[in-house]
């Protein structure tokens, strides 16, 4: 098989959680296989402007699947596809985290605004992505009156999870690791997000490898043609890949590269 594009996850697959930045060999294998007309696409929770240069290096995408899938765009910044959360969405989270002190943010185009508890979840971007120079201060609770949020992120007992969702349903809570967890439309996932893209570009989905190492990635591993899940992700997610690459630590993305595309 001819393969013409490759997802990319970030957080755990292109770069090491808690390191600021990809790795050379890494960055080196994305850029080579770019330089031979195959097409580059993060499919990522974070939106594009967490993914500089400052996490990517070199490496400029082709496209980004962002926010979840709540916001696709090419690599010149174009609006492909968005959807936001709606405010009953927001509020119910909002008023659920408040009864709590819970920490949770919401992820606008120009930053993750903290709704609740700052610090902490300043604190918790940080040790999580290696940058928390994007997490601001929104506890004013103002920001939506601009624009709604594409997704929040919030850090949440497992347990509640399920008091939250029974109680208000509409929500999809991804676990980052325990008791940290991506929120977002159900529709809205990575797997969505590049069935529109792919639609776009004439491109299969067997024509496409996706590289991941999250919940958030079972849909687009079984979305695409070939999918490796990273060595170091949950039991879950490997066994809903067609194969298992190596950790991260150990530039898994490198090897897969090489592998499938033999550079």
């Amino acid at each position: 098989m001819q393969y013409k594009a490759i997802l990319l996850d970030i957080d755990g697959t292109l770069v090491v959680p808690g390191e600021p930045c990809v790795r050379p060999q890494v960055e080196q294998a994305v850029n080579k296989l770019q330089q031979q007309g195959v097409k580059i696409i993060v499919a990522t929770g974070r939106s594009e402007f967490a993914t500089g240069k400052e996490v990517l290096a070199s490496i400029r995408p082709d496209y980004g699947i962002y926010s979840n899938g709540a916001c696709v765009k090419n690599g010149q910044g174009k609006v492909i596809f968005e959807d936001r959360l709606t405010p009953q969405n927001m509020y119910t989270l909002v008023d659920f985290c408040e009864d709590f002190d819970y920490p949770l943010a919401f992820c606008y185009e120009d930053g993750y605004y903290a709704y609740i508890e700052y610090e902490k979840m300043h604190q918790c971007y940080g040790e999580i992505t290696g940058h928390a120079e994007h997490v601001k201060d929104g506890e004013d609770q103002d920001r939506h009156l601009e624009s709604m949020p594409y997704t929040a992120f919030a850090l949440v007992p497992p347990e509640q999870v399920e008091v939250y969702t029974k109680k208000y349903p509409g929500l999809r809570f991804v676990p980052y690791c325990d008791g940290k967890y991506d929120v977002f439309k159900p529709e809205n996932t990575k797997a969505e997000g590049a069935k529109i893209l792919l639609e776009q570009l004439g491109i299969s989905p067997q024509e496409v490898v996706a590289v991941g190492d999250g919940m958030n990635d079972i849909e687009m591993f079984e979305l695409a043609g070939m999918s490796y899940a990273m060595g170091n992700s949950r039991q879950q997610v490997q066994d809903a890949a067609k194969k298992v690459a190596p950790t991260v630590e150990e530039q898994g993305v490198a090897q897969v590269i090489a592998e499938i595309f033999q550079i």
